[in-house]
């Protein structure tokens, strides 16, 4: 190793240190990771991998992660560190691995050790943030890049392919689309043609594959079983069948605007793997193409299902590939001084993101997510779970929350609760898309829904403090002190008799509802006086037995006299 690797050796131990401390400084837990957490609880508690007990629906996309997580839990590890932790530690293998690429292939093709790769993930914010969130977003990355990393270079040995394949194995079982990774690397074998005998090829392929085969023969017929379905709601939820170009061409693009280095960077090293020059195709120009075709292979894909309201997220797996392939064309540039000085400058200007999201939280529906939820937005939610769960923990409730309070269904507790997007429920997933919009929050839960599905209220995802509108009577609302605020859809006498005189709730009881309705009525032309009487019907009547036949017949007799 020369001086001037040794200097690089040296600046890149500086930003492992960099990353892990910046990454660490940003952890956080996005809402959509409390689904992953409730499931694992559940598991945890025996009551199978559910969202709600004796419910079976997959809710979540990501099975080894919510696994590890249930590990944690079980083990004792506090909720909110368990989803932070392993996504830093994936974070570390990642970059570890990259630079152990640069290291093998400097000493091996006595090219510069030069670790453009891995010194850009440690530099880049959006991978530090996404280091954690509590979604498996660097445990899959890793994965996907040390599993197809071992089906490049020189060792073509059995043990490499089976070793590469059990890691795309579990890959598939951390997200669905890592089978576009796991197919690559089947492919990998053969990418270049000489690189091995037609039969050794063949044999390592299906090495490679074979513990996938044997991961999807198990695990298919599994979900088919327990779920009864072969696919997650989310693939429901987010419409994966019918593409979604516009949306993903935004979400690439402000990925690739906010990180502008890396897009001129691309684009420059195109221009020289179109131009190579004297230089003979090799093995180093094989592994350029096979990893430029990797990042571009699941970046289509990104694309075409219209990415994500999750800013980066989607993409991150990519990037790494994009990488490699720009360090393999730049480690090979003939003029030493000069790429050492690109190298760097790229390195610097990685840390000069453009701030796109400063003055706007969205850009068509897409965020940088970890604003939306500081620490005190998740202890707000955790409040607000605390005083509902307090008060409806002796009653048969089941309550369905808005978007973004996937927190309160965490630390509520609570046995039963759906998500208004379907993300945890197929019969909402599955309803028809009707027209494009908030990616992945497209079908909302009407009120024919709730009532099919008993839900008695509706959370508010407002956060505190909350009051009423002074002098407004709503005789559907529901206050638990100032904490939270709920649309009650079916008042039942079961849910709503035991939190009758407790302080910290208020609400509108039903006799006195049903009085101020009849005052309408009387007061209403026939018409109005029909809507708010189905509106009542529904509301309580209808399933309230002998105690609502009574009320019924005195509505229906200032109907009757209209």
């Amino acid at each position: 190793m020369t001086r001037r690797d040794r200097l690089a050796a040296g600046l890149l131990a500086l930003l492992f240190a960099f990353g892990l401390l910046r990454a660490s400084s940003l952890a956080w837990v996005c809402d959509d990771a409390f689904i992953s957490l409730r499931y694992a609880e559940n598991l945890v508690a025996g009551h199978g991998l559910v969202y709600n007990p004796g419910e079976f629906v997959e809710g979540y996309t990501n099975l080894l992660w919510t696994l590890l997580l249930a590990a944690l839990l079980k083990v004792g590890i506090d909720p909110q560190r368990a989803a932070e932790l392993p996504g830093i530690a994936a974070y570390i293998w990642l970059a570890l691995t990259l630079c152990t690429w640069s290291l093998h292939r400097a000493r091996r093709a006595d090219l510069p050790f030069l670790p453009v790769a891995s010194g850009f993930v440690l530099i880049s914010e959006d991978f530090q943030v996404w280091a954690t969130g509590g979604l498996e977003t660097m445990l899959f990355t890793a994965l996907a890049v040390q599993g197809l990393l071992l089906t490049r270079g020189p060792v073509h040995k059995p043990s490499r392919a089976l070793l590469a394949g059990s890691l795309l194995g579990l890959l598939v079982l951390t997200r669905p689309d890592g089978l576009l990774f796991a197919a690559a690397g089947a492919v990998s074998w053969w990418v270049p043609a000489s690189r091995l005998t037609a039969t050794q090829r063949a044999r390592l392929a299906l090495l490679t594959l074979l513990p996938v085969l044997l991961v999807l023969a198990v695990w298919l017929p599994w979900k088919l079983v327990y779920y009864g379905d072969l696919f997650p709601t989310a693939f429901y939820s987010k419409s994966a069948t019918r593409p979604f170009l516009s949306q993903g061409l935004v979400y690439a693009a402000l990925y690739l605007v906010r990180n502008w280095v890396l897009l001129a960077a691309l684009l420059a090293a195109a221009l020289l793997w179109l131009r190579p020059g004297p230089e003979k195709p090799g093995a180093a120009r094989w592994d350029e193409g096979f990893f430029l075709a990797c990042g571009l292979l699941y970046a289509g894909h990104v694309v075409y299902v219209g990415g994500d309201f999750m800013y980066a997220r989607r993409l991150l797996p990519a990037v790494p590939f994009f990488l490699l392939a720009l360090e393999s064309r730049l480690v090979r540039w003939p003029r030493s001084v000069a790429r050492q000085r690109v190298a760097l400058a790229l390195l610097v200007a990685a840390l000069l993101p453009l701030p796109i999201f400063e003055q706007r939280s969205r850009i068509q529906n897409v965020g940088d997510e970890r604003r939306f939820y500081p620490a005190e937005t998740l202890e707000q939610r955790r409040r607000q779970a605390t005083a509902v769960a307090a008060a409806l923990a002796q009653t048969p409730a089941r309550l369905a929350f808005e978007g973004g309070m996937c927190s309160f269904g965490y630390y509520s507790g609570l046995p039963y609760l759906a998500e208004i997007t379907g993300l945890t429920q197929y019969s909402l997933a599955k309803r028809p898309l009707e027209q494009r919009g908030f990616i992945g929050h497209e079908k909302l839960a009407d009120d024919e829904w709730l009532s099919e599905n008993e839900i008695h209220m509706l959370v508010s995802q407002d956060l505190p403090p909350l009051q009423p509108k002074p002098g407004v009577v709503k005789i559907d609302e529901l206050y638990f002190g100032d904490l939270a605020r709920a649309r009650i859809h079916l008042y039942s006498d079961a849910v709503m008799d035991p939190l009758r005189g407790r302080p910290d709730v208020h609400f509108t009881p039903i006799e006195r509802a049903i009085r101020l309705s009849a005052q309408r009525m009387q007061d209403a032309s026939r018409a109005e006086a029909e809507a708010i009487y189905a509106q009542l019907r529904r509301y309580y009547l209808d399933t309230a037995g002998e105690r609502g036949a009574h009320w019924d017949r005195q509505l229906r007799a200032i109907l009757d006299g209209k």
